[in-house]
């Protein structure tokens, strides 16, 4: 019961519920199926319900149910993405200016050579630390992996097609969750990313020949993806923050791209021969 009243929830904040049809809704039996765990064969029952019915509720009830079986019931992080609030994004906190200081000062040691390598470097560690800014601000929500993940991820695309308030504002919860788990999958690599910016620090330049730097790439474009979709559909939810919410899509696109330009730099390893 809870999965439908939090599906007629979503539904609700976009558009008003038609009444003058008096007769079982075949969604409802759908989210009967998601309260009793029979996630699947709600799946199944939903999607071949969107081939001939094309209310957006439809869809809002299967992608609630690829996020059920993913792990994820909307009433209980409900609260959450409601009060959610994208934080003020600073390209640099002060502990990543003191780390980009340092490294500027090892560059000029080290001279031209490695110069350029170092300042990519430092361009790197100004996009982690925005990575860290979301993600301290999202702690609460859970992560997931492997086939819940995937479940996800067939929420987010079949909620693309809604276009209501409450649906997109769902699917931002959902990308947000996403986003963490990707983020916390790659918890490691950025432990190791963080030694190699540390050892350089040091004058151990020699680092940057070992390290795999496209590595950075395999992690930052499904985070950068899935923040800026939640960002996309906070808009569509919230169309009186929009100018805020894209200023904030914008940076992350940017500092995608500039990684990119610093991945380009630092994968030419032609001062390590």
């Amino acid at each position: 019961m809870l999965a439908l009243i939090a599906g007629t929830f979503i539904f609700t904040c976009g558009c008003q519920k038609n009444e003058a049809n008096n007769r079982r809704d075949p969604i409802d039996d759908g989210y009967v199926l998601i309260d009793r765990g029979s996630y699947s064969e709600a799946i199944q029952n939903l999607t071949n319900l969107s081939q001939v019915d094309k209310r957006p509720q439809v869809l809002v009830a299967l992608g609630s149910a690829y996020a059920a079986r993913g792990g994820i019931k909307i009433e209980q992080y409900w609260g959450f993405i409601i009060s959610f609030k994208a934080p003020v994004v600073k390209e640099e906190s002060p502990t990543t200016g003191s780390i980009t200081e340092s490294l500027f000062k090892v560059s000029k040691q080290k001279g031209p050579k490695v110069e350029k390598k170092i300042k990519a470097l430092g361009g790197l560690a100004k996009t982690s630390s925005v990575w860290d800014q979301y993600k301290d601000r999202i702690q609460t929500i859970p992560s997931v992996k492997g086939e819940q993940l995937k479940d996800m991820q067939r929420a987010v695309d079949v909620l693309a097609n809604v276009k209501t308030p409450g649906g997109r504002l769902y699917r931002a919860l959902l990308n947000l969750i996403i986003f963490k788990s990707y983020v916390d999958e790659s918890q490691d690599f950025w432990t190791d990313f963080n030694d190699v910016i540390g050892d350089v620090v040091n004058g151990e330049i020699a680092v940057l020949c070992d390290f795999d730097f496209d590595e950075i790439l395999k992690w930052l474009g499904p985070i950068s993806h899935h923040l800026t979709e939640t960002l996309t559909d906070l808009t569509i939810a919230f169309p009186e923050k929009e100018v805020d919410l894209i200023i904030g899509k914008n940076l992350v696109q940017a500092i995608y791209g500039t990684t990119q330009d610093a991945i380009q730099e630092l994968r030419d390893k032609r001062m390590c021969k």
